[in-house]
């Protein structure tokens, strides 16, 4: 075989394999792109723990966006994860449960990813269900819930847009807007 031979097979398999991860969108319901958080002038003195979960499915930036953010992006001046509730101080836990797309649209995505995409397929149904639980000196003060619902579309032609993607919020993004809004919904709880 020659050497021109050979790097068009290598050509052609390294085209196939992006155009097969580049061919898809996905965007977050409600969750528009914008500049990232900025961090909180740390002003609480009290203890601040969090626990987070290990995601149900393929994590694409959402647990490092709830660790950084409580880490970095609340007004506690000190922060640990941990799961024990302190006496003196709070405690968040986050369970995050994965929503499937719809039966069909199950179907469907097999489909287009066994036909290498040249068959579309989407989903408006799958994303994630939070909830924070907070203690507070010992004691449950409230759980809340948020519902992050994903739009996701595959389909060979996509690739030419799939620079949309950029333009989307990303899944770190969105858990991190979800975490500012719980502290904001939660904020009658905090010093």
């Amino acid at each position: 075989m020659t050497t021109a031979k050979t790097n068009f097979k290598i050509a052609g398999v390294l085209l196939i394999f992006i155009s097969l991860i580049t061919n898809c969108i996905i965007s977050y319901r409600d969750y528009p792109k914008i500049p990232p958080i900025p961090a909180l002038e740390k002003t609480y003195d009290k203890n601040f723990v969090y626990a987070l979960p290990t995601f149900p499915q393929l994590n694409l930036g959402g647990r490092e966006a709830l660790k950084d953010f409580f880490e970095n992006k609340t007004q506690f001046k000190k922060t640990v994860e941990g799961n024990e509730v302190p006496k003196s101080g709070y405690l968040v836990n986050v369970k995050v449960n994965y929503r499937s797309p719809s039966k069909e649209a199950m179907v469907f995505l097999a489909i287009s990813t066994l036909s290498a995409t040249l068959l579309p397929a989407w989903s408006n149904q799958d994303g994630y269900d939070v909830e924070y639980i907070l203690y507070k000196d010992g004691n449950k003060v409230g759980t809340y819930e948020y519902h992050i619902f994903r739009n996701h579309a595959q389909w060979l032609p996509l690739a030419f847009v799939s620079f949309f993607n950029f333009e989307t919020a990303t899944e770190k993004e969105v858990f991190e807007r979800v975490s500012l809004q719980f502290f904001e919904d939660a904020k009658i709880h905090f010093p």
